[in-house]
C-alpha cells in the first residue's frame, strides 16, 4: 500500500525513491525501539514481581518466617500443651482459637504462599528470558500478554 504526501490539493502517493527512504527510516526506528521495549519489559516484569511481593507480606518477611518456623515446629512436636512458641499463641489469642488451628493455619498460610512464590519466580524467569529472545514486537506482545494473564491469575488466588 502506498505512502502519500497530504497537501491542500489532495493526497501525492510517494514516489518510488520516498517509498524507499520512508521504509528505511521505518526500519531504523523499528531497529531502535525494539530492543527498547525488550528492556522495558524485562524491566516491568520485576517491578510487578516486587510490587505482589510487597502488597502480600510487606516488610513483614521476616515475622512471617519466624512464625512459619514455629508453627511448624510446633506441629512437629505434636502441639504440646507447653511451650506454645509466641508467633502461635499470639495469633490463636487474635483469633480465638485453639493453638493447634492458629499452627495449622499459619502452615497453610505459609505453603500457600511458598507455592505462589515458586509460580512466581518460574513465571519471571521465564518471561525475562522470552522476552530477552523474542525476535520481534509481535512476538514481544504474546510474552506481555501471557505475563500480564499469570499475575492476574496469582493476584486473584492471593486475594490481592
Amino acid at each position: 500500500m502506498p505512502n502519500y504526501h497530504a497537501t491542500s490539493e489532495g493526497n501525492i502517493p510517494f514516489t518510488a525513491a520516498e517509498e524507499t527512504v520512508w521504509a528505511a527510516e521505518q526500519a531504523a526506528a523499528l531497529a531502535v525501539a525494539f530492543p527498547n521495549a525488550k528492556a522495558a519489559l524485562i524491566l516491568q516484569i520485576d517491578t510487578d514481581t516486587d510490587a505482589l511481593i510487597r502488597a502480600v507480606i510487606g516488610e513483614r518477611g521476616s515475622e512471617y518466617e519466624l512464625a512459619e518456623k514455629e508453627a511448624t515446629a510446633y506441629k512437629a512436636a505434636a502441639y504440646p500443651a507447653t511451650p506454645v512458641p509466641s508467633s502461635v499463641s499470639s495469633w490463636a489469642i487474635a483469633k480465638g482459637w485453639t493453638n493447634t488451628v492458629a499452627a495449622d493455619d499459619i502452615i497453610a498460610a505459609a505453603t500457600g504462599w511458598r507455592s505462589a512464590q515458586s509460580a512466581l519466580r518460574a513465571a519471571r524467569l521465564l518471561r525475562k528470558q522470552q522476552a530477552a529472545n523474542a525476535a520481534d514486537a509481535a512476538a514481544l506482545d504474546v510474552i506481555k500478554e501471557s505475563w500480564n494473564s499469570f499475575l492476574s491469575g496469582i493476584k486473584t488466588s492471593l486475594g490481592v
